[in-house]
């Protein structure tokens, strides 16, 4: 399959695109997202306004761009090598939530941020709430979909995943909130009543 190379002009819309994420990333580490006006996002990437709109409608847009390609495209390529594996559904299980766990534990404010702005969304803005927990559930359904045959017969692999992304997301709002919250050995008690709830015995 041919590469498609980008065009001078498309190539330098992608290095605009980039350096407002890139540097609204850096005021909000520094700022918080409260503190972050699309000002000061024109002034560190050393655009106009008007070409601010021309790539985004609001602030918010772009937050929201940000977390779907930093967070939600982390648990995609997450699913994707639990995959890549070769290991059974138990396993990849097991490595997926590993993972969520490590990411929660090594968070900084940056991330907690984005995250709890993403979750925010999702019960402040259905529509956009609605197409985040499609993408969410898209990753799981493609595990389950692939390893459809280790599911206990009366599951479907589209209910398999909403109760995944429903039950992890849960676990994401109790971390997010509470400071003694155990999330790492959540993740740990969810893989395991996954296993037993959804994958047939053997």
């Amino acid at each position: 399959m041919a590469v498609v190379e980008l065009g001078r002009r498309e190539r330098k819309k992608l290095a605009v695109r980039e350096s407002i994420c890139e540097e609204t990333l850096s005021l909000v580490s520094r700022h918080g997202i409260e503190g972050t006006t699309i000002d000061a996002i024109c002034d560190c990437a050393d655009i106009a306004k008007k070409t601010f709109y021309n790539y985004y409608s609001s602030k918010h847009e772009l937050l929201i761009d940000i977390c779907q390609s930093r967070l939600l495209a982390r648990l995609e390529n997450t699913v994707t090598e639990a995959l890549a594996s070769g290991r059974d559904l138990g396993a990849q299980l097991d490595f997926i939530f590993t993972e969520l766990a490590e990411r929660n534990r090594n968070a900084g404010l940056l991330e907690r941020e984005l995250v709890d702005y993403m979750v925010g969304n999702l019960s402040v803005n259905p529509s956009q709430g609605a197409g985040q927990l499609t993408l969410m559930n898209d990753c799981y359904q493609r595990l389950f979909e692939i390893q459809r045959q280790q599911l206990q017969p009366h599951l479907t692999p589209a209910f398999c995943a909403e109760m995944t992304v429903g039950m992890s997301n849960a676990i994401t709002l109790n971390w997010l909130h509470r400071e003694d919250y155990d999330a790492e050995t959540r993740f740990r008690q969810l893989a395991d009543y996954l296993k037993k709830s959804m994958i047939r015995a053997n």
